[in-house]
């Protein structure tokens, strides 16, 4: 009986110092905070993601859509979130990386969030109109080499994926095009639409639709690969231009200090999700690539992207304040 009593002490005395262990993840409604406005390729993955996380857990998971500042509206709401995996960030390539190579300011550490796991990648494509006689990749260097500071393209803003791609481009070709930045994909896809501008840089689920356009010529895909939605165009790599690689990705984000537990509980969730045929199936047929993986992964994509941007930024003299 005194044993029993002793072992009994021991336990309770674990449980107090170690609270994690004393509950199951979720014990309570999970918050999955979108830094973007709801309807857009990332609030849909997130959404996606999240009903099959409620399923698993049978907890609710509620995405909260938080946008603004290029996402640092809804990433720092997360970043000063409690570290226990009731509040989720949905982290992307511009809020992640770009945000703290771009501004001066940023209203959380580089180091605020543990990452999860990488959901998905997109890549961009670049697109001609008829305002400008070219059909090919080759056709549009040579004439805009002809016409130099004459040949315009449109962005969804400075520093977004769309125009770093450009700016890869033309460095890599020896181009001096015109960037029309705006605030936003869909003014930047009208103008081009509507021969205001020349061309654009679209990631695919947008150029999906800009193709149908009469006039609208996809050149090149800014990827390691061609895309299932357009076999037959060719990528910047096969075309000789192996650094024209620009393509956003989004993923799971917790605030640092999370427990390790937590965080492979929502990584083994996640994952499952992706792996879903009515999410896998629904997230590639809008031209989006689910991926997947560990936490160490993820951190490891992270980190390459800052290291292959940071210096693209410096040397092209980007900033946004």
């Amino acid at each position: 009986m005194r044993l029993l009593k002793s072992l009994s002490l021991v336990l309770a005395l674990v449980c107090l110092c170690h609270p994690a262990m004393a509950q199951i993840y979720p014990n309570r409604s999970v918050r999955l905070v979108v830094p973007f406005p709801a309807g857009g390729p990332t609030d849909i993955v997130a959404r996606l993601v999240a009903d099959q996380l409620a399923k698993t857990w049978g907890q609710a998971v509620v995405v909260d859509n938080r946008s603004g500042a290029s996402g640092m509206i809804g990433a720092e709401f997360a970043a000063k979130s409690a570290a226990d995996g009731h509040t989720i960030l949905m982290g992307t390539l511009v809020t992640n990386v770009m945000a703290h190579l771009l501004f001066s300011k940023v209203p959380f550490a580089q180091d605020a969030f543990a990452p999860v796991t990488l959901l998905t990648t997109t890549s961009n494509m670049l697109l001609a109109n008829a305002s400008i006689p070219v059909a090919t990749l080759p056709e549009l260097i040579a004439y805009a080499k002809a016409n130099p500071g004459k040949v315009s393209y449109s962005s969804a803003g400075v520093g977004l994926s769309g125009h770093l791609g450009m700016v890869l481009f033309a460095s890599a070709a020896g181009l001096d095009l015109l960037h029309v930045p705006f605030r936003g994909s869909a003014p930047a896809t009208q103008a081009f639409q509507a021969e205001q501008v020349n061309l654009t840089l679209e990631l695919v689920p947008s150029a999906v639709a800009a193709v149908q356009k009469v006039g609208v010529k996809p050149l090149a895909v800014a990827a390691a690969a061609r895309v299932r939605q357009f076999p037959n165009v060719p990528t910047f790599v096969e075309l000789g231009y192996k650094d024209v690689q620009a393509y956003t990705w989004n993923g799971l984000m917790v605030p640092a200090g999370t427990p390790r537990e937590v965080i492979d509980t929502i990584q083994r969730g996640a994952n499952a999700a992706l792996n879903a045929p009515a999410v896998r199936d629904r997230i590639n047929n809008l031209g989006i690539d689910s991926i997947g993986g560990t936490p160490e992964e993820f951190a490891e994509l992270i980190r390459r992207e800052r290291e292959r941007w940071g210096p693209v930024i410096k040397r092209a003299d980007i900033r946004t304040d």
